[in-house]
């Protein structure tokens, strides 16, 4: 779980239905996922540590943001809409990192 904890509530309730923000959370599990898998699709490994590195680091501040309550619905919707497009550029440059592996030596001066 990489350390992100998402608060038990996520779902639904028998009484009282769908909880608001329900589909944000799980959302936004899933792109926090998908993130760190597209970032260990690198092949050069310090790209693949910096862009784990780096989701970890915008997720667990979404997640402390959201449980302070400093969030609203919009903010939310911005935040998913942005990790979603940055998510298909990882993507993508992956594949690119993929096509034009180089192979050198570690030991080079």
């Amino acid at each position: 779980t990489w350390g992100l904890k998402w608060p038990k509530h996520v779902g639904s309730t028998p009484d009282r239905g769908p909880r608001v923000g329900s589909m944000v959370s799980l959302e936004v599990a899933r792109l926090y996922r998908h993130t760190l898998r597209a970032a260990r699709q690198f092949n050069n490994k310090n790209f693949a540590a910096y862009f784990s590195r780096r989701a970890k680091e915008d997720f667990h501040a979404f997640a402390a943001m959201s449980r302070a309550g400093e969030l609203d619905s919009t903010a939310q919707a911005n935040f998913v809409a942005e990790r979603a497009e940055h998510l298909e550029m990882l993507k993508r440059q992956a594949m690119i990192s993929q096509l034009y592996d180089t192979e050198f030596s570690l030991t080079t001066r």
